[in-house]
């Protein structure tokens, strides 16, 4: 036995200086031993622990100046093809890419005895004893679990470790534990508001996914186990399901049962909406879902993080899968423990292995990868993966031969890299507490893995800024602390909770020709900001940017911090006192409809009281009198008599209440309007300038608001643009306050952003906004194009957002409009001549009018008496010269008693004419006058 082992002994030696000098090469020898240098390599790899030449578990091998320590890792084989991991030509090209200028490993394969007896145990115990490794990777065995920790090995599992599995150091847990993907499972389920489930599955994770989503009362959940008894039942349970309404189908299943239950619901039309399908992929074999592109299903996958754009992910694209992306990031770590054990205890093979365990830290092709001290991921990233997304990423080789067909241009950069694994690919992660944080099924990990980075420079980042009030401005009262000494503002606010949140720091200078940026012709090119940060003077643009496609192309935007509209601003018009303000509490159309009420309601009255013959009232038979009457009650007047006829008092009652609605109502507005003064401009909404000749408008040259309105396509706006490109080209102004100021110098309206407008009427009362915002759109902060801090940026917003600060700065800056309120003071203002002349018209006219019409009257009067008289003269003239023409049988005819004598003879004969002489004839006379 003992001459077995040393033969053993002296074979491995052999082998090993074999090896060893196969991996030295004449580039790692020179005059002074090694050359010194190290690879991007031994960076990504080892960066916290320093290398060293001398082999701590190789001592009986020849040491020299030049040599580079030899490690083992063994692999552990597998007869299932399903759990043997990549295959051995792949896996020895994982390893070598690990070899550097300081440290080479090589590859030993462990037998898997697949028996959990203690035979099984010795035999791996033996195996370990003869391989001597110095790490082990591989899919989970009880055996080599329990072999590791016996021999104080690390072993870094890369498959489901099951959970009656004992806590251990030694044991490194890559894959994402049972209850991360229950988890998952039920936050897919609650982001996208799914109650009514139905689970398959064929292990004890589905059991416990099971579980999980019944112990939740909104949901309703059935399952199904699947076993080889019960495969052939999957079909009548898909049709039980489907006619109970459960539209969402939780598959956890190995891969060929999820094939089987797919192909059962394809033939059962079942990928049509409203059904979802939900695959639990908790393995390192990816599914077969070509079959199903055509049907359009919605299907959802979650697995294991795999994102080649990872900072120590050193996989070709070509070369990514699911097990490859877990055996790399396991070999990564194994040499990782490696460097660390070398560096920190060099001549002893045991050591604080709780420590070492949390001290590893990889960001992988799988994620993130920190250990707690029993060697669990302290956060589980999963992808989350639709349909086509997964045909168009889940293997790079199949996305190579079946997607880029698809499209004309390929990616082949690694921007173009980036944006593809972005695009197709969403990221679950066990980490953050709210569902939203953990759930981003449209950004990658690469995308959010930036977050957490420290990519800021070591130098002050270069802010370039505009005088844009209440954004950014100069400070007014330097004696106030704003956090910086010469700037305070919105935006200014903003990029100190940034710096706070990020930790980067800041200088800030002002853009030497005040713009914000825009594109000239050739030879100018860019102007304003948008040029210090095209030309590098400036790494960031602090402004209320708008983000237009023109500027996206030369640089990057933020996430919006602000939604802005486009409205107008005049000057406020000079008060004007209307003499006949009373009338305003009604309308002409109300005034007109009491009129026509007015009327309506007298003749009804007169119609009503003349057909029941009311006789006690005068306007029974007199319109004139049921005028006054209706009249009279609706001002109050004092009036005798009333209508006495049920159907009059109807009439009546009826008019009196809308009589005293309608004083009421006057009565209550009346206060308000004669104290608050008239100010029309003529213009409700921005559309009105191009119907209008008062008022000349502009907005600012080169912005984004002069090109919305030089390619939009709505009428009034197209007009705008003519009249301010050609028939007023001098409209336009050159900077923001130059259009104030021409609007404070009046007969002009000043187009621009309405957060800028607000702020300005709030503490100008001269000016005033027109119309509801348009064109809606959102300001963001730009950045140099590719900037890797942007995303942080573009977080730290959010953040904000959430957190409630952005709204508390906004009310910081916007604050209420502080000019006098006129209907608040509308109750205490008194009332002067001007604001009350109109009344006093009404009287006077009512008096002039009066006195016009008593003097049409008299004169009327007149007449009329004059015109009687001489017509009742022209008659009894007439009479008298009949009766003369008649002779003395006129007079015999008298009938008076005419005297008899000579005295009377003569009194009657020359004295008068002879119609006076009669005293009937004087009494008439008389009366006349």
């Amino acid at each position: 036995m003992n001459t077995t082992a040393g033969l053993w002994k002296f074979l491995r030696l052999v082998f090993q200086l074999v090896i060893s000098t196969k991996l030295l090469t004449a580039s790692d020898i020179d005059v002074g031993g090694l050359d010194g240098s190290s690879s991007a390599n031994e960076l990504v790899l080892f960066p916290r622990f320093p290398l060293t030449t001398e082999s701590p578990d190789q001592g009986f091998l020849p040491t020299a100046a030049f040599e580079r320590p030899l490690y083992t890792i063994g692999t552990i084989h597998s007869g299932d093809v399903r759990d043997g991991g990549p295959s051995s030509v792949t896996q020895q090209t994982i390893i070598e890419l690990l070899n550097n200028g300081n440290m080479s490993f090589t590859r030993v394969t462990l037998q898997d005895y697949g028996s959990d007896d203690v035979s099984a145990f010795k035999k791996a115990v033996q195996g370990l004893r003869l391989e001597r490794p110095d790490a082990v990777v591989g899919h989970y065995s009880w055996v080599y679990a329990a072999a590791t920790e016996h021999m104080r090995i690390p072993y870094f599992v890369t498959s489901l470790t099951p959970r009656e599995q004992p806590e251990s150091s030694y044991l490194i847990q890559l894959f994402p534990p049972g209850a991360a993907f229950a988890q998952a499972s039920e936050d897919t389920l609650n982001y996208y508001k799914l109650n009514k489930i139905a689970v398959f599955y064929d292990t004890e994770i589905g059991q416990v996914v099971l579980e999980r989503l019944a112990q939740r009362i909104q949901m309703e959940v059935t399952g199904f186990v699947v076993t080889r008894r019960t495969q052939s039942k999957i079909r009548d349970h898909l049709k039980v399901i489907r006619s109970h309404y459960f539209n969402t189908i939780l598959a956890v299943l190995n891969p060929e049962n999820t094939k089987y239950l797919l192909d059962q619901g394809l033939s059962l039309s079942m990928f049509s909406p409203p059904h979802k399908w939900i695959l639990l992929n908790m393995g390192l074999t990816e599914y077969t879902l070509q079959n199903y592109t055509d049907s359009r299903a919605n299907i959802t996958v979650l697995r294991l993080m795999m994102d080649f754009n990872s900072e120590s992910c050193l996989l070709n694209q070509g070369d990514m899968t699911l097990e490859t992306a877990a055996f790399h990031d396991a070999v990564h770590l194994s040499a990782q423990f490696i460097a660390m054990k070398a560096a920190s205890y060099p001549n002893q093979r045991r050591f604080g292995m709780r420590k070492a365990a949390k001290n590893l830290m990889l960001e992988g092709c799988t994620g993130l990868l920190e250990f707690s001290k029993f060697g669990r991921r302290q956060e589980n990233f999963l992808q989350v993966m639709t349909l086509q997304g997964y045909l168009s990423g889940a293997t790079f080789s199949d996305r190579i031969s079946k997607v880029w067909d698809w499209n004309e241009k390929e990616p082949h950069t690694p921007e173009e890299n980036r944006r593809w694994s972005e695009q197709w690919s969403g990221t679950w992660r066990s980490g953050p507490g709210k569902l939203n944080q953990r759930m981003e099924p449209f950004r990658s990990y690469s995308a959010i893995s930036k977050i957490g980075a420290d990519i800021f420079p070591d130098t002050p980042l270069r802010i370039t800024i505009i005088n844009e009030p209440p954004f950014i401005q100069k400070k007014t009262d330097t004696s106030i602390d704003t956090g910086h000494p010469v700037f305070e503002g919105f935006c200014i606010d903003i990029l100190i909770e940034m710096s706070n949140l990020l930790g980067f720091k800041f200088n800030i200078s002002e853009v030497p020709d005040g713009k914000f940026g825009s594109l000239k012709p050739p030879p100018r090119g860019w102007t304003g900001m948008i040029r210090q940060l095209v030309d590098d003077k400036a790494d960031m643009a602090l402004a209320p940017f708008q983000m237009s496609t023109e500027r996206a192309e030369v640089v990057d935007f933020t996430k919006p911090f602000m939604t802005k509209g486009t409205t107008v601003v005049v000057k406020r018009p000079d008060h004007k006192i209307g003499m006949f303000q009373f009338l305003s509490p009604f309308s002409h159309v109300v005034w007109s409809a009491i009129f026509v009420a007015f009327v309506g309601t007298s003749l009804m009255l007169f119609a009503v009281s003349r057909v029941n013959s009311d006789q006690h009232a005068k306007y029974a038979h007199n319109l004139r009198e049921s005028f006054w009457y209706i009249w009279g009650t609706l001002l109050r007047g004092s009036l005798t008599g009333s209508p006495h006829a049920i159907s009059s008092r109807i009439v009546s009652s009826a008019w009196w209440f809308f009589a005293l609605i309608i004083s009421s109502i006057y009565t209550a507005n009346l206060a308000a309007f004669l104290t608050i003064t008239i100010s029309d401009v003529g213009i409700n909404t921005a559309a009105d300038l191009a119907l209008q000749d008062v008022f000349d408008y502009g907005t600012v040259e080169g912005s984004q608001t002069e090109k919305f309105f030089k390619y939009t396509q709505m009428t009034y706006y197209t007009r705008m643009w003519a009249h301010m490109s050609v028939y007023s080209p001098k409209s336009m102004s050159r900077r923001v306050p130059d259009g104030f100021r021409r609007v404070r110098e009046g007969k002009y309206a000043f187009i621009w952003d309405s957060p800028t407008i607000r702020h300005t009427i709030s503490n100008d009362c001269d000016l005033m906004e027109i119309g509801s915002p348009f064109d809606l759109k959102g300001y963001g902060f730009a950045y140099q194009k590719n900037a890797p801090y942007g995303d942080k940026l573009s977080w730290a917003l959010l953040k904000m957002q959430d957190d409630g600060v952005l709204y508390k700065l906004e009310r910081k800056w916007w604050r209420p409009q502080i000019c006098p309120n006129q209907k608040q003071s509308a109750k205490t203002e008194s009332l002067d001549l001007e604001t009350s002349a109109g009344m006093y018209v009404v009287i006077l006219s009512g008096a002039l009018i009066s006195l016009l019409i008593c003097l049409l009257q008299f004169l009327y009067g007149r007449f009329t008496k004059k015109r009687k008289l001489r017509k009742k003269e022209n008659g009894q003239r007439q009479d008298s010269d009949d009766r003369l023409s008649q002779g003395d049988d006129v007079v015999a005819g008298y009938p008076g008693n005419k005297p008899t004598g000579a005295d009377n003879d003569i009194t009657y004969a020359n004295h008068s004419p002879a119609y006076f002489r009669d005293p009937d004839d004087w009494k008439l006379k008389y009366d006349s006058y």
